[in-house]
């Protein structure tokens, strides 16, 4: 009879064992999948700045061959940089927007 009671109670302590193994198991598996959704999200964030850069790269290049064109008076040359910084204002907008 009390070979069976050790029995039990090595069964009992091991099963206390494995589920609180599991609790530990669960508690990382959560902290990971946290951790995934939030590099997620800085990914998003940073595919975004970059798409918002290369606007911004482009709208400047094309500003600089616009300049320098010598066609282009300097009453032009100005409503086209002013017409371009409102345009950079506005990817400025949404980026902000973006990653609120």
């Amino acid at each position: 009879m009390q070979e069976i009671l050790n029995r039990l109670n090595a069964i009992k302590q091991k099963l206390e064992e494995i589920l609180s193994e599991n609790r530990l198991l669960k508690q990382s598996l959560k902290k990971q999948e946290d951790q995934i959704e939030r590099l997620k999200k800085l990914i998003e964030i940073q595919n975004n700045t970059l798409k918002n850069q290369e606007q911004r790269l482009k709208i400047k290049e094309i500003v600089e061959s616009a300049l320098d064109d010598q066609d282009l008076g300097a009453n032009k040359k100005r409503e086209l940089k002013a017409k371009i910084n409102e345009m950079i204002k506005e990817v400025d907008k949404v980026i902000h927007l973006m990653n609120q």
